[in-house]
């Protein structure tokens, strides 16, 4: 056993008897090393953040599941699977998806994540930065090596919003909607954005970054004054924090669902969640240039199309459109 495989199997006999104290002598017989090596390694832990309490001729334990996005808390609280892992944890990086895109290059594998308290240079679509304030919310970049052709890539962006929306509204009972492409909004305003980049070679996918932000607990006000009428959290809308390790589990494993589904074959079942959860469909909107019309449906390919004003059909397949009503 590794010593990362023996701190996670530590953190969550930890997490698993919350509030209650566990004896050294079990730990130690549980983990197969000495009391010396435990002491150890709870010192790590503790160095790492994690409030472990010691009580003479006792044992440890700790009160309750501490909001740290470190390797340990993590693994403990995910359950086995290909996504989230190799798990790369930063205290900042600029972004995310930069740090990802030379794991990618250098041949990290299927299923890398790579997590942030903060990002000094967050990205989000069509070159906007994105609001990253530290040990807030949650900033991650995951890699994925399907085997599809460049022209499927739009529809993993469907998956990756349908699985967020479902976390959020299934999870948690948020009022969770997708606003196309890929943004994720709650009562009109955005709480999560996807930024997907990838790199090809004769029209084959090499890699897809996926780039998640996904505002968990900044309060109301927390906000820049410029996107305060338009942004939202998750801890803004339901009235209490969240425990973002938690959410990060289980986003790799809806991710992870949906993701299998779509490589089964399953495409339309994604599509006809991400219609059944979508209000850019159906709604009036306005298009470059200051251009309206109404949302009539979207392609497999994802394409949003549009019924313009005067009654011609466009193909929007990439770009932003205002939902007016």
């Amino acid at each position: 056993m590794s010593t990362e495989e023996r701190d996670t199997l530590l953190v969550a006999l930890f997490f698993e008897r919350a509030g209650n104290v566990i004896s050294g002598e079990e730990m130690s017989r549980r983990l197969g090393i000495s009391r010396v090596a435990l002491h150890k390694r709870i010192e790590y832990l503790r160095a790492q953040g994690l409030p472990i309490l010691s009580l003479p001729r006792r044992g440890y334990t700790i009160k309750e599941i501490p909001d740290l996005l470190i390797p340990p808390v993590y693994l403990a609280l995910s359950k086995i699977g290909r996504l989230g892992r190799p798990y790369h944890y930063f205290e900042w990086v600029d972004s995310t998806n930069r740090v990802a895109m030379e794991l990618a290059r250098s041949g990290a594998p299927h299923g890398t994540l790579v997590v942030a308290e903060t990002q000094t240079r967050g990205r989000g679509r069509l070159g906007r930065t994105w609001f990253s304030p530290k040990g807030q919310n949650l900033y991650f970049t995951l890699i994925l090596r399907p085997d599809i052709p460049v022209l499927e890539v739009p529809q993993l962006t469907f998956l990756v919003s349908v699985a967020i929306t479902e976390v959020v509204r299934e999870r948690l009972h948020l009022d969770a909607l997708i606003k196309w492409p890929n943004d994720v909004y709650i009562k009109k305003k955005k709480v999560a954005g996807i930024l997907m980049e990838m790199e090809s070679r004769d029209k084959r996918l090499l890699f897809l970054l996926v780039g998640v932000g996904l505002n968990v607990n900044t309060p109301l006000g927390g906000f820049p004054p410029e996107i305060s009428n338009r942004a939202t959290s998750l801890m803004a809308e339901g009235g209490k924090r969240y425990l973002r390790p938690q959410l990060l589990a289980w986003l790799m494993e809806a991710i992870e669902k949906w993701y299998d589904r779509f490589m089964g074959g399953c495409r339309e079942e994604v599509l006809r969640y991400w219609r059944e959860h979508n209000f850019t469909l159906g709604s009036p909107v306005q298009f470059e240039g200051g251009r309206k019309g109404w949302a009539i449906g979207v392609t497999p390919q994802g394409a949003l199309l549009i019924r313009a004003v005067g009654g011609s059909i466009i193909s929007k397949e990439a770009g932003d459109v205002e939902v007016v009503k």
